[in-house]
């Protein structure tokens, strides 16, 4: 969403007291780790309660090790402090003691300046690679008279193609071109050698569902 659209989102759930979840996964992947994190910043400001939720499974490659964190924003003192306690419960009820190897992990490459540098670096290549073959993908369907745009109106590492679970199920079957039945697709998987196949086989389903049409 724009700047502006985030101002209203903000302006709503103050008006109707509603507490918000910020859900970080991604960070860096859009148009980069301080421009993602925007809408955190604009919530801060405001003196609203909300919460935010932090994965680096995908921007450290620890996936399988869930490594992430949940922040509470609470301005009132009193309550922050119930909330902990609350947190604590149920931190103790659910995991008590977790693997501490992803963690550790990130906390290395954080704490480590040069390190840090050096990983920030990484996110910006994997970011303007998704880009390139967003817009490749775009460009390749052109060729094969479609108009793939989704590819250029969203970002991040996933797309929604607007494929119904019928077409997806067909973009596999018959084009060994794989997403899931929700119509998403993984943009950091296209590769350059690819791009052409995989617009053909959008501008297949597109065509097929102007014939079912």
């Amino acid at each position: 969403m724009s700047p502006e659209e985030w101002k209203l989102v903000l302006e709503t759930v103050a008006a109707c007291g509603h507490l918000a979840f910020l859900d970080m996964a991604y960070q860096g992947f859009a148009e980069g780790l301080w421009e993602d994190a925007a809408p955190v910043r604009l919530f801060a400001s405001s003196g609203l309660p909300f919460l935010l939720s932090v994965s680096l499974s995908k921007g450290l490659s620890l996936y399988g090790e869930r490594v992430g964190t949940l922040h509470v924003v609470e301005p009132v003192s009193r309550e922050a402090t119930a909330v902990l306690s609350v947190l604590k419960q149920a931190a103790r009820a659910l995991y008590s003691n977790p693997p501490a190897h992803g963690a550790k992990i990130a906390a290395e490459v954080l704490g480590d300046e040069e390190l840090r540098i050096r990983w920030m670096g990484e996110v910006t290549e994997m970011r303007k690679r998704v880009q390139a073959m967003r817009q490749g993908l775009y460009e390749a369907g052109k060729s094969f008279g479609v108009d793939l745009g989704f590819a250029l109106k969203q970002r991040g590492i996933f797309s929604f193609t607007g494929f119904s679970p019928e077409e997806m199920e067909c973009l596999r079957v018959h084009h060994a071109v794989y997403g899931i039945d929700n119509g998403r697709i993984a943009m950091a998987g296209l590769t350059e050698p690819v791009l052409q196949h995989v617009a053909g086989a959008f501008a297949d389903v597109l065509n097929r569902r102007v014939n079912w049409l």
